[in-house]
């Protein structure tokens, strides 16, 4: 009878180790089904907003074509964020910049070595932004007038640093296709190019807007000729209220410039004829996309003229 009791609590034990053990499997398969259904869910809500995101880049574009007026200035449609717009089962968010008013820096050189005007707009740019004395600026402009250079049999006085780098490469002897690439040029660390990049682009044409322009690039904008032959027509006090001026009210025409206090006619001698406008040409789009947890961003790089898409990447 105590060996049949025995038997008994036995049999017991192993019933409870094996609804325990099959307990604990069924706990796993749900919480590994959970997680499969999660990221299922995360995925598809993702991809959703990748849509909504390149959408967002589409409108932008709309909105930058339905802008026909002759002028362009922030206080317009396309300068207002627009954010958290209801889309589907998400929304977008879409925020449009000119950068028609930053110096286009590949107009420093040409491929050949020659300097530009834009080289010493630029040597006057980082005087200011960066701080540095003259030299330090002609160094800069230099290692982009040298990185520029097409001709690969020439050696230039940056091409030891590049070859004695770890590891090394060449200058690529053309002009810069991504502001990134600002960063593998000799002088250009992260803090000088995270400090220069709100005034400088390496796409469009070599023409500013005055609407859009920071003070500190409408003032580099008048050293467009060598050292002993610039005029310099506006100083500071000049430059603060032309952008005081446009704060107020957009410059609709360059005539328009006369109107800010003090500046009168001398406008017209200020900066290159033909280099300057009211009208923006290149903008830049960020966008960004959002279905419950699923969040995608896309940045562009949009011609006006002609609608055409310049640069795209999504993150």
């Amino acid at each position: 009878m105590s060996c049949l009791r025995t038997q008994n609590g036995m049999a017991l034990l192993l019933v409870l180790l094996i609804v325990a053990l099959l307990s604990a499997l069924l706990i796993e398969f749900s919480f590994s089904t959970l997680v499969d259904l999660r990221a299922t869910e995360t995925f598809r809500d993702r991809t959703k907003a990748y849509y909504l995101a390149r959408g967002g880049i589409e409108a932008a574009r709309t909105i930058l074509q339905e802008d026909k007026n002759d002028f362009d200035h922030p206080s317009e449609f396309w300068g207002n964020p627009l954010v958290n717009i209801p889309a589907g089962d998400g929304d977008v968010s879409i925020i449009i910049s000119d950068l028609t008013g930053r110096l286009n820096i590949n107009y420093i050189a040409d491929n050949r070595g020659n300097r530009l005007p834009g080289y010493h707009r630029f040597v006057a740019l980082c005087e200011d932004v960066l701080q540095l004395d003259r030299l330090q600026a002609l160094e800069l402009a230099d290692s982009l007038v040298y990185w520029y250079n097409g001709d690969k049999t020439k050696v230039t006085p940056d091409d030891g640093y590049y070859s004695a780098l770890q590891p090394p490469y060449q200058r690529r002897g053309r002009k810069l296709a991504v502001l990134g690439e600002l960063r593998l040029i000799k002088g250009f660390n992260l803090q000088r190019f995270e400090s220069l990049k709100p005034y400088i682009r390496v796409v469009g044409e070599n023409k500013i807007n005055l609407n859009t322009a920071p003070a500190e690039v409408l003032y580099a904008w008048q050293f467009s000729a060598a050292e002993g032959n610039v005029e310099i027509i506006f100083d500071q006090a000049d430059i603060d209220a032309l952008v005081s001026y446009r704060q107020q009210s957009p410059y609709r025409t360059l005539q328009d410039l006369s109107l800010a206090e003090g500046i009168g006619e001398r406008w017209s001698a200020a900066w290159v004829q033909g280099s300057v406008g009211v009208k923006g040409l290149i903008y830049q789009v960020f966008s960004r996309g959002r279905i419950n947890q699923g969040t995608r961003q896309a940045q562009a790089i949009v011609s006006k003229q002609g609608n055409k898409l310049l640069g795209f990447k999504v993150e």
